[in-house]
């Protein structure tokens, strides 16, 4: 195998090091794909709770961003925690109390059954996160991290595509009701399997002995690193946020396209999603970096303007499509910025700095429903509503650029 696409490079035990390698990775996609479809479960059968509940569109909006809110202040937790559990403890507490928290989400009635709900499953979720840093920084090297984060945040995407594909389908068939309890009992599952797979690796920095509680805090956040990982992960997740939950409804509303075909439209997303994921991942481990994470600010501008016209002009099926093809170019950097992270922070400091950093994405996935759902509600209008999207990402890229550009007054280490 080319040294291009050799995952398990400098794990020092060639076959059993590599074959133990893989099987981790393979546990972080399944926790990684849990915790999606936890997470945009709701968004895909939004419009079925919405019309089961009688939720307004803004109510829909920070039912779905509320889960963003308690994860991340459930990162600012478990960033420092976490540093002292290991991954399979960490994937026992998130993915068990997420699962059974599921279920009992299937059988809310109300508004503030489901807020309430979805801020407590938020905070079990976001242990998830840490553990699936854990496993890839320990069992892969930096040069190796860019492809390998690609992948897991890869299957954060097919999770979503999965919800839309499958979940969908499914809850139209039967009720969103019965899809949450399935996306309960998977998530258990993948609980019970971790405890007998996950182990540590053999890429394990000793503790900082300079770092605990809030000095894990002061010391991630002395560099700069940190602040560019939640810039850039704040644009990729709030295209991620407004295409999942808000492209659909705008193809309904504005283009006038049967609901009939919201599965395709977001299958195609979710896949779009998975293969740029994998382009930026792998770039990232060839290019700079910070080239890539600029780079794809970039990307996910043109995404949020090709959404935005798709609101303004009419257009044909199979051009809604190609749009819809397009926005996983907000996702483009993704690998290349937990990569950077695991670079900059090494294996012990970095699985946190990456919480601190997603704290980023999850504000996102907060303010992109809740304040699109706001301008939706007062506007009534989708143009309006998308303009807001362009607008964050324009904010993002010139943050983004005054923090990367060489003589930036932070520190850079």
């Amino acid at each position: 195998m080319s040294s291009s696409i050799d995952l398990t490079e400098g794990l020092g035990k060639p076959q059993v090091g590599k074959n133990l390698a893989i099987l981790m990775l393979c546990m972080a996609v399944l926790g990684e794909m849990c915790l999606a479809a936890d997470f945009y479960g709701f968004a895909s059968v939004l419009s079925l709770v919405s019309g089961d509940l009688k939720l307004s569109a803004s109510e829909a909006g920070l039912i779905q961003g509320a889960f963003g809110v308690s994860y991340a202040l459930g990162l600012l937790y478990w960033a420092p925690q976490g540093r002292k559990m290991s991954s399979r403890t960490l994937y026992l507490i998130g993915l068990g109390g997420s699962g059974i928290l599921m279920i009992v989400q299937s059988y809310a009635n109300t508004f503030a059954e489901l807020i309430i709900l979805r801020l407590i499953v938020g905070f079990f979720d976001s242990a998830v996160w840490i553990g699936s840093m854990k496993i890839i920084m320990q069992w892969f090297v930096p040069k190796r991290q860019g492809l390998t984060m690609g992948i897991i945040l890869g299957a954060y995407s097919l999770a979503i595509t999965a919800d839309f594909a499958l979940g969908l389908p499914y809850a139209m068939g039967n009720s969103w009701r019965a899809f949450f309890m399935v996306l309960g009992i998977l998530t258990l599952v993948v609980a019970v399997v971790a405890q007998i797979v996950v182990r540590p690796g053999p890429n394990v920095d000793p503790l900082s002995k300079a770092a605990h509680g809030a000095g894990v805090i002061a010391q991630v956040f002395k560099s700069k690193w940190v602040w560019v990982g939640i810039l850039a992960i704040f644009g990729d997740l709030f295209s991620i946020a407004a295409c999942a939950t808000w492209v659909i409804p705008a193809y309904i509303k504005a283009q006038g396209m049967s609901p009939a075909m919201a599965p395709t439209i977001g299958t195609i997303m979710g896949l779009s999603q998975i293969l740029f994921l994998l382009i930026g991942g792998y770039l990232s481990d060839k290019l700079t970096r910070p080239g890539i994470i600029k780079t794809g600010a970039t990307l996910t501008l043109i995404s949020a303007l090709l959404c935005l016209a798709a609101t303004i002009w009419p257009m044909h099926l199979t051009v809604l499509m190609l749009i819809a093809a397009l926005c996983g170019l907000g996702v483009f950097s993704g690998g290349a910025i937990f990569s950077l992270i695991g670079e900059k922070y090494g294996s012990d400091l970095g699985p946190s700095a990456a919480g601190y950093a997603e704290m980023g994405g999850m504000l996102a996935t907060f303010v992109a429903p809740a304040l699109m759902g706001a301008l939706l509600t007062m506007t009534e209008s989708f143009t309006a509503a998308f303009w807001s999207f362009v607008i964050v990402e324009v904010l993002v890229i010139i943050a983004l650029g005054a923090l990367l550009r060489p003589g930036s007054a932070q520190a850079a280490h």
